[in-house]
C-alpha cells in the first residue's frame, strides 16, 4: 500500500502556544482519512503545513515523496479546499476554472468537472449570484479539475443541504475508486463517520487514536459492515456507536 502522506513528529507554535505537538499519522493511496477534532484542535493549521502554507517548527512531513519543506514540486499533485473558498466573483464558473487550470499549466474537461459537483446548470452564472453551498461545490471542482493525487478538503461539507451531502460523499468515493487519496477534516463526528475509512482524532496537538473503518470479509466495495470501525490497537476493540465512543473518548482525555 502506498504511502501518499507521511506526517513525522511535526510541532507548531504561534508564539507560546503550541498548536501541534509530535503529531505523527500516515494517509494511503485510494483512503479517505478523517482528521477529527474541536474546532482549535489544529486541523487546520496541518493542512496548511502540507501545502507548505505554514512553515514547520520541528518534524517533518512527507507527500508523494517529497519533503515539503525542501521543494513544491508536489502541488501540482495536490487539490485543496482550505477553510473558505475565495473566487472573482465577477466571474462565471467556466471562466473560473479555465483561469485556474492556465495557471496549474494543465489542461482538463470543464464541464465534467462542473458536472460531478452538480454545477452544469449554473456554468453561465456569476459567482456572485452563488449561495454558499454552490460555492463549495465550485471549490471542489477547481481542487479536483486537474486530477490531483492527493485532495485536501477543510470542512467541505459546509453550507451544503443533505442531499448535495449525499451527493458529495458519493463523490468522494468515486475519486478514491479512482485512485485518489482524500483528507477531510471536520469536527462533526457524523460527518466522518460516513466518509472516512481512517480516523485520526486530534487533541492537544497529535492524533490520540486512530480508528478503522471494519469491513466484512472478502468485501471489496467497502460497504459498511455490523462493526462499524474498529480502535487502531493491540486489541483491535470494534466501536459499534462512533458518536458515543468519540464523545467518551474525548470526556476522559478532558479530565
Amino acid at each position: 500500500m502506498q504511502t501518499i502522506v507521511d506526517v513525522n513528529s511535526v510541532e507548531k507554535s504561534y508564539g507560546l502556544t503550541q498548536v501541534i505537538n509530535h503529531c505523527s499519522f500516515k494517509i494511503y493511496e485510494g483512503e479517505i482519512y478523517g482528521l477529527l477534532g474541536i474546532n482549535g484542535a489544529g486541523k487546520t493549521t496541518l493542512m496548511k503545513m502540507m501545502l507548505g502554507l505554514q512553515q514547520i517548527d520541528r518534524g517533518s512531513i512527507y507527500v508523494l515523496g517529497k519533503e515539503v519543506s525542501s521543494n513544491t514540486e508536489y502541488l501540482s499533485n495536490i487539490g485543496s479546499v482550505i477553510e473558505n473558498p475565495t473566487f472573482y466573483e465577477h466571474l462565471n464558473a467556466g471562466e473560473l476554472l479555465s483561469m485556474h487550470l492556465s495557471y496549474m499549466q494543465k489542461k482538463a474537461d470543464i464541464s465534467r468537472a462542473l458536472h460531478l459537483v452538480g454545477l452544469e446548470k449554473a456554468d453561465k452564472k456569476r459567482i456572485l449570484e452563488y449561495s454558499l453551498g454552490m460555492k463549495q461545490r465550485l471549490g471542489l471542482a477547481r481542487a479536483i479539475i486537474h486530477h490531483p493525487k492527493l485532495l485536501i478538503l477543510d470542512e467541505p461539507l459546509n453550507g451544503l443541504d443533505p442531499v448535495a451531502i449525499a451527493e458529495m460523499r458519493g463523490l468522494m468515493r468515486k475519486l478514491t475508486n479512482e485512485g485518489m487519496s482524500i483528507l477531510l477534516s471536520s469536527h462533526i463526528i457524523g460527518e466522518v463517520r460516513h466518509t472516512a475509512d481512517r480516523i485520526g482524532i486530534l487533541s492537544d496537538g497529535y492524533i490520540k487514536q486512530e480508528l478503522s473503518r471494519c469491513f466484512s470479509s472478502g468485501d471489496t466495495s467497502k460497504k459498511r459492515s455490523v462493526c462499524e470501525f474498529v480502535v487502531n490497537d493491540e486489541q483491535k476493540s470494534p466501536v459499534e456507536n462512533i458518536e458515543d465512543y468519540v464523545i467518551g473518548f474525548m470526556r476522559r482525555e478532558q479530565v
